[in-house]
């Protein structure tokens, strides 16, 4: 081996035998520094703006939903939707049976009978009711007329069925029933003399005249004797209500009620009424009906009575009474003259408290044409001096003008334009209005009533500090408050 290579192999010996800790220090130290995040704007904005949505969305959830109202016209043809339930009075004399028997009867309901005329008779044995009826199938049919009047009958009482008030077919079956009874015995009364023969001067047959002129009805009821006077409010309960009917072939007692006369035309419809309207109707001395079963409507004296502790309407009729002779109840509405307005959702009123000032007292201030008042004030060093408001004006009257109490307060003086008089605000009234949005906050607007119907008020339209047809309006006012902001 060479002396090169010796030398080479001995050094590399040395530099593996040197300890670690003298290793030279020639390495530099490496650092590592963190990155900057860059922010990404877009991901803000997006962010911002889903937490505006969200916001929106749960405040849009959880606020109150105020409902809108668009004013239109209207009117009251009928003022109210209301049906009242009356009672009917008439003159009435009842006639009984003087002996028992078969009854025959020779007037139909609701005809007109001349004194002497024969109204019904009686058959104590049955054998002239034979005869009667042996007469009758020998000349059974009916004439045209008297099929149109049936027809006429069948014809009211379907344009008038409820189911409400079903018990109504059993006095319509009794009345059809009668009324065929009678037109068959109104042909064979013709002839009874032929008929009867020697039986009509048996002692077992009695025939019965009129002994006064007038509308012959056979329902018998009790109220016969009633007067308005006389009513007590039990007599308007109908559950308790019942009537009694008798016709052609029935077999009555002695002292049997057969049927009564009404003599007059004369009549009364009684109705119990609210206290509103006790207070509405209570200077009016006429009023106008409409019987709804047949839409007749009918015009009379009105009062107001009291029975029993409860107001009642009377309304006095002269005309009319006998397409209602066999009805003791009927229903009613009240009608009232058209008037026409701004409808407006009674749901919508509501009221509000305001100063009333002297409309001496107005002015104009400065170069201004607004109204206003001059109002003394004085300053922190007590300075007296006048200032000019010129406030909203919600009301003017002959004498007053009504203003916000948000803008005076009481005690203010007001000064009168040219004079030393002064007026101090204390006066407070009240109006009636509804809330305006047309701003999209509310705003209180006075109105004028005029007529109503069930759920609607008909106000007066074109007035200065009201409403104007196609103005917006809060449908229900007990959600809100004056100036609150209404998201429509």
């Amino acid at each position: 081996m060479s002396n090169n290579n010796r030398i080479t192999n001995d050094t590399r010996a040395n530099r593996k035998a040197r300890p670690q800790g003298n290793r030279p220090q020639n390495r530099r130290r490496v650092v590592k520094y963190k990155k900057k995040r860059n922010i990404n704007v877009g991901i803000v904005i997006f962010l911002l703006i889903f937490v505006y949505l969200v916001s929106y969305v749960i405040m849009y959830i959880s606020r109150d939903k105020i409902s809108m109202y668009e004013v239109v016209y209207g009117k009251n043809a009928e003022s109210s939707n209301k049906t009242y339930s009356a009672l009917l009075l008439r003159d009435e004399k009842t006639y009984t049976a003087g002996s028992s028997g078969y009854l025959n009867l020779f007037v139909r309901e609701g005809e007109k009978t001349a004194v002497g005329e024969t109204v019904y008779t009686i058959d104590e044995s049955g054998v002239v009711s034979e005869l009667l009826a042996k007469a009758e199938n020998s000349e059974n049919s009916l004439s045209k007329e008297e099929l149109n009047e049936l027809k006429g009958k069948i014809n009211t009482y379907s344009s008038s069925y409820s189911n409400v008030k079903f018990s109504d077919v059993y006095d319509f079956k009794f009345d059809i029933e009668a009324s065929v009874l009678e037109y068959m015995n109104l042909n064979a009364i013709s002839n009874i003399d032929e008929v009867l023969g020697d039986n009509i001067a048996s002692s077992v047959f009695r025939i019965i005249q009129a002994d006064i002129s007038g509308i012959v009805s056979y329902s018998i009821d009790g109220y016969e004797g009633k007067t308005v006077d006389s009513l007590l409010a039990s007599d308007f309960d109908k559950s308790n209500y019942s009537k009694t009917y008798h016709k052609s072939n029935d077999l009555i007692e002695n002292g049997t009620s057969i049927y009564k006369v009404v003599n007059s035309e004369d009549w009364n419809v009684i109705f119990e009424i609210s206290d509103q309207d006790v207070e509405k109707y209570a200077s009016d001395d006429r009023m106008k009906i409409k019987f709804m079963e047949d839409g007749i409507i009918a015009v009379g004296d009105f009062k107001i009575k009291d029975i029993d502790g409860k107001k009642y309407g009377v309304v006095s009729l002269n005309q009319y009474m006998i397409r209602y002779v066999s009805k003791r109840f009927t229903d009613i509405q009240i009608i009232e003259d058209e008037i026409q307005g701004l409808k407006i959702p009674k749901t919508s009123i509501t009221q509000k408290e305001f100063f009333t000032i002297p409309i001496d007292y107005a002015t104009n201030g400065g170069n201004s044409t607004d109204t206003g008042f001059l109002v003394e004030v004085y300053d922190d060093k007590g300075n007296k001096s006048t200032k000019f408001v010129s406030p909203e004006i919600y009301n003017k009257t002959e004498t007053d003008y009504y203003v916000s109490k948000d803008i005076f307060k009481a005690g203010d003086i007001i000064l009168k334009p040219d004079s030393t008089d002064t007026f101090t605000i204390s006066s407070v009234a009240t109006l009636i209005g509804v809330y305006n949005i047309n701003n999209g906050y509310c705003v209180f607007r006075e109105i004028d009533i005029i007529g109503e119907t069930s759920e609607y008020y008909i106000v007066e339209s074109g007035t200065t500090y009201g409403l104007l047809v196609y103005d917006h309006i809060v449908l229900d006012s007990s959600k809100v408050s004056e100036y609150q902001v209404v998201y429509q």
